[in-house]
């Protein structure tokens, strides 16, 4: 099931960073509003400064622009109204310190607030000249700050209401940075959400796919028990009593020239009915699904020309798609072991814990590079027979140390 946080209500990204424009147009007009009818409030009642009127206009000319903006982000645009929300910020943070010089520190952050605003919507290109623009203001509004401290509308200032102003004015640049970063963190939030879901998803799709390949497996599994089965009740019970007629009729021969031609006929059809019974064995070993993996491995290891020792036990309930996997792993290991190196021991070891069954076999032939082995055929049916499993192969070799193949599945 998709995962969504509450309060998405599966918006896309484009349509939360155009509400979260309008809300942040919405909140820094308020601002600004608030901001001029302040000046004129205090002005009137307590300042009585006729330089500090100056800063009224341009406060309404910021509120103008946000208004415009705040159109134009209804119709779905985003380029314009940053620049307006810029452009207007910026012409407060560079008039406000000509009349109260003590506030050019807090205009910094009026000229950085539409930059962190503009980061997310805004090309390398075009983000580096906005940082360029926002460095020259920077400059300018320090230049105005640093020279005329001494000056300005109220240069006498009382200590206690220019400590009011610079709070005040900070805490009016907080809110609309923090306004920002909250909406940052907001996408980012959503982009873990919609990551989690990814996740999700891959892991159903990985599901289905283990299920799909154990239930073919299970279905190639049991096409080789039938087909052994039809190869021993058929064919090959066929040439056992054909083998038998003839022997029979060998006895009755009394010509030696037909009686060996009879007796080499009869060697034939023992080497057949032999050979047929390897085949029908390779397909799916009756003693496999008889008497379990372990047994079946150490049939296999008794006929093998190397010595190979069998240790272990796989336990009950593994499955027959499992014990399958696992035989034929060994099978074209010891196959590998035979021809690459043929005077190696081998030893073969199962172990079982409640929900793991390993198949390990080590011999102590001559090793290989184990990374040329990338692309290797006999390497990659061990590995697929292993997947079909619910498992993981691992291949560990080096040159002079032997090599050492681990098949682990998961039993319940």
């Amino acid at each position: 099931m998709a995962m969504t946080e509450p309060g998405f209500h599966g918006e896309d990204a484009t349509e939360l960073d155009r509400r979260f424009l309008h809300q942040f147009i919405v909140l820094d007009r308020l601002g600004v509003t608030a901001g001029a009818a302040f000046v004129v409030v205090a002005n009137g009642a307590y300042f009585r400064n006729s330089a500090l009127w100056g800063i009224v206009p341009v406060l309404l000319g910021l509120a103008a622009a946000l208004t415009v903006a705040l159109r134009l982000t209804d119709r779905h645009e985003t380029f314009r109204p940053l620049v307006l929300i810029a452009s207007g910020n910026w012409a407060v943070a560079v008039v406000v310190p000509l009349f109260l010089p003590i506030l050019w520190p807090v205009m910094i952050l009026t000229v950085l607030a539409p930059i962190v605003l503009a980061a997310p919507h805004l090309e390398r290109g075009r983000i580096y000249v906005a940082l360029g623009l926002s460095g020259v203001v920077t400059a300018v509004v320090a230049s105005i700050g640093l020279l005329n401290d001494d000056g300005g509308a109220i240069p006498d200032i009382d200590d206690e209401v220019e400590l009011l102003l610079v709070i005040g004015s900070l805490i009016a640049q907080i809110v609309p940075i923090g306004f920002i970063a909250w909406h940052n963190n907001r996408r980012q939030r959503q982009q873990i959400m919609r990551v989690l879901e990814l996740n999700d998803s891959l892991r159903d799709s990985r599901s289905e796919v283990v299920l799909s390949r154990r239930r073919v497996a299970e279905a190639a599994d049991t096409e080789r028990r039938r087909l052994e089965r039809d190869l021993h009740d058929g064919a090959q019970q066929r040439l056992v009593s054909l083998g038998v007629r003839v022997r029979l009729l060998d006895e009755q021969i009394t010509d030696e020239s037909v009686r060996a031609k009879v007796s080499d006929l009869s060697q034939e059809l023992d080497e057949a009915v032999g050979e047929l019974r390897d085949l029908a064995h390779g397909i799916y070993p009756t003693l496999l699904q008889t008497h379990g993996l372990a047994a079946a491995l150490r049939a296999v290891a008794r006929r093998s020309p190397s010595p190979v020792e069998v240790a272990g036990n796989e336990g009950d309930g593994i499955g027959t798609t499992t014990s399958a996997a696992l035989y034929f792993v060994a099978l074209e290991a010891l196959t590998n072991t035979t021809k690459h190196a043929p005077d190696a021991a081998v030893r073969i070891e199962l172990t079982r814990t409640n929900v793991e069954l390993t198949l390990k076999i080590e011999d102590d032939g001559p090793g290989f590079d184990s990374g040329l082995l990338a692309n290797s055929h006999g390497l990659q049916n061990m590995k697929d027979r292993t997947a079909a499993a619910g498992g993981n192969l691992n291949v560990t070799s080096t040159p002079g140390a032997g090599c050492t193949i681990e098949a682990t599945v998961t039993v319940r």
